[in-house]
């Protein structure tokens, strides 16, 4: 079917200046003519320059009711030009599409759409229910990170094909999809059966992966699979794309896009209905990190960069080191290991504490999720709920850590703030606090400080975790 879009076409190229300096992107902005002159338009961005069957299908969808009056930004990937005469320019699809951070979403949100409603004179609608992104391939994952990293902008998806694999590092995201607290999206996902398998993986599983991935976690989904057919088959047909866009636009007049549910691992420790408060509240005190009297030992542990020490009334001795920058240390909750974060090392250590008050064996107690373009590898600091779970301050979030150690709760904060304290709340210990940039969040926690029945032990033979 020939593809005939009504109304404008505007076309031009945009450098970057911010978050992908230098980096040349095309773009075209189609505005329907049964759009001409409303205001507080919907936006849909499409991967891999404009993506007509979509654009095709909303005009359809606007003209029944069934979509708002919306514009389409397509973008094609970003191009690196030469800062000298005889150098190439550089095709930078990966740079864009298929690493896992917030560089290339921040740059469509805070620096092309912006040009664009300036330079255009467009008016778009602020509302995040209003703006949708898709794309097909490495344009499919990205469409997915736009929504997840500014899920403030957008949060309806279309992918196809999605490159959940190690073409940059999309292979971790099923993982932190699962892991990490469901977000308010719509998505709608499309793979076939024929999809290519390569040296980066295989881009079958990698979907499937994706789609097992998004309905583990709770969210607002449909996915479709096309038997016999290849990859991005349906991208860019109108009669799928009308179709997909019923899904994605439905109830837009009466129904926000929210969190339908979480994964049974998530709601095990939050509520959906509960999200984090900023409070107008000091950070609480945390209690020195004191030993358990053990044959008439007492003090407290304290460190510095690469050792931990030992206080007590007979002096300060080492007692572990070797260390490269310790941030935080934690008793467990049966006052027999010390847990300790280093912020150069994407892990938390544990070391049993012995009679005299020593330290020894250190051993990984768990490894932790880290972004792409992570500043700080290790936790910022620790805190230990009486069951012997650890709620780590990252980058990613709060982790936490069951009491074997592995992490199976990611707990973003707000505005995309990385906590740098974690603690329990004094006087409302069923409640975590979380420290960043001067700001004070509080997240009640179902079970508070209290221990979970299934972690009263750490032995696991029974393989299920």
């Amino acid at each position: 079917m020939t593809i005939e879009l009504s109304g404008r076409i505007l076309e031009g190229t945009y450098v970057s200046k911010i978050y992908k300096c230098g980096m040349e992107f095309a773009y075209k902005v189609h505005i329907p003519a049964c759009c001409e002159g409303k205001d507080g338009y919907a936006l849909l961005v499409t991967h891999d320059g404009l993506n007509s069957a979509n654009a095709y299908a909303m005009e359809v969808l606007v003209q029944t009711g069934e979509a708002p009056p919306c514009i389409t930004v397509g973008v094609s990937p970003g191009r690196l030009l030469s800062e000298l005469p005889w150098g190439v320019t550089k095709d930078r699809r990966i740079d864009s599409y298929d690493y896992f951070t917030s560089a290339y979403p921040d740059f469509i949100v805070d620096e092309l759409i912006p040009f664009l409603t300036e330079t255009y004179g467009l008016k778009i609608s602020p509302n995040p229910d209003l703006h949708m992104t898709s794309g097909g391939s490495s344009g499919g994952i990205s469409a997915w990170n736009m929504a997840w990293q500014r899920n403030d902008y957008f949060r309806r998806v279309y992918m196809s094909s999605p490159t959940f694999s190690a073409m940059g590092n999309g292979n971790s995201l099923p993982v932190l999809i699962r892991k990490t607290e469901t977000k308010p999206i719509r998505v709608y996902e499309e793979y076939s059966e024929n999809e290519p398998n390569d040296y980066f993986g295989c881009s079958f599983c990698a979907a499937l992966e994706g789609e097992r991935a998004l309905a583990f976690a709770g969210y607002d989904m449909t996915c479709r699979y096309f038997p016999g057919e290849g990859h991005c088959s349906r991208r860019k047909d109108v009669e799928t794309a009308i179709e997909r866009m019923r899904v994605i636009w439905k109830d837009w007049q009466t129904q926000p896009i929210v969190v339908k549910a979480l994964s049974k691992r998530a709601a095990k420790i939050i509520s959906k209905d509960e999200p984090w408060e900023e409070v107008d509240a000091p950070f609480p005190k945390k209690a020195a990190c004191a030993l358990p009297q053990m044959h008439g030992v007492r003090g407290e542990y304290v460190f510095d960069d690469t050792a931990i020490f030992l206080k007590s009334e007979a002096g300060s001795r080492a007692v572990a080191d070797g260390f490269q920058s310790i941030s935080a240390i934690a008793i467990s909750a049966d006052k027999c290991r010390l847990y300790i974060a280093d912020r150069l090392a994407g892990c938390v250590y544990q070391m049993s504490i012995t009679a005299d008050g020593g330290l020894c064996g250190r051993h990984i107690q768990s490894v932790l999720h880290l972004p792409t373009d992570f500043k700080t590898a290790g936790a910022t600091d620790l805190c230990v709920d009486d069951g012997d779970r650890i709620f780590a301050a990252t980058e990613l979030g709060v982790q936490a850590i069951r009491a074997y150690g592995l992490v199976d709760v990611i707990l973003p904060l707000p505005d995309r703030c990385i906590p740098e304290r974690v603690a329990f709340g004094e006087e409302d210990p069923d409640h975590l606090y979380a420290y960043a940039g001067g700001r004070v969040f509080r997240r009640h926690l179902l079970q508070g400080h209290a221990a979970d029945p299934e972690e009263a032990t750490e032995t696991r033979n029974d393989g299920y975790y």
